[in-house]
């Protein structure tokens, strides 16, 4: 039980960008059960915010080593993938993910995206439309996984993670230039350019 709360303890600290608070406690945990996938899926996590690439495909690769029938593994370790310009096999593990759970929308979403890339369209039109069937019929889908039993782990979209804290850097980063004249206008021309640096 301590395990339990230990870890919900990490997993804020880093949704809260403690990456470092965060990489201690997940070190711990992994040194107590070092076969438990979540403590390596999510110090990948950690690893890919600090910038740290084989140590997170490391972590990945050994959630995906310990639990080869979870999807979610497969589809983390696509979005790390994915970031580091390894598209192809990030393809193969949304493909792998969407074998062992059919109803992943987020896994076709973001493979529908990687194949959009590649310039392949009708594919990627395919899976994005899955994908907006699924979340239509139920936005609680695509947590499912086959064979598995035991913890159940509700799937977090990394992708959307990483993309949400860029996005408020970004924010916090114009809103510190808004001191001076010039850095109030560059403000405006901020917000008006829907919060995108240009």
């Amino acid at each position: 039980m301590e395990n339990k709360k230990l870890f919900e303890e990490g997993i804020a600290l880093l949704k809260s960008g403690e990456y470092q608070k965060a990489l201690v406690i997940l070190d711990k945990l992994i040194v107590d059960s070092p076969n438990n996938a979540s403590y390596y899926s999510e110090r990948g996590v950690i690893y890919f915010h600090l910038k740290k690439k084989q140590e997170a495909m490391s972590d990945m690769n050994m959630a995906v080593e310990l639990e080869p029938l979870k999807s979610y593994r497969y589809a983390s370790r696509a979005y790390i993938l994915g970031h580091y310009g390894k598209t192809e096999l990030a393809i193969t593990d949304y493909e792998k993910a969407i074998e062992l759970d059919p109803d992943d929308a987020i896994a076709h979403n973001n493979l529908g995206l990687l194949q959009e890339q590649l310039g392949y369209q009708q594919n990627a039109k395919t899976n994005f439309s899955k994908a907006d069937d699924l979340i239509a019929k139920n936005p609680e889908m695509g947590r499912a996984n086959l064979n598995i039993e035991g913890e159940t782990i509700k799937a977090r979209n990394i992708q959307e993670e990483i993309d949400a804290e860029n996005k408020n850097k970004t924010l916090f980063s114009e809103l510190k230039q808004i001191t001076s004249k010039e850095g109030f206008n560059s403000f405006i021309r901020f917000v008006k350019s829907g919060f995108k640096k240009t």
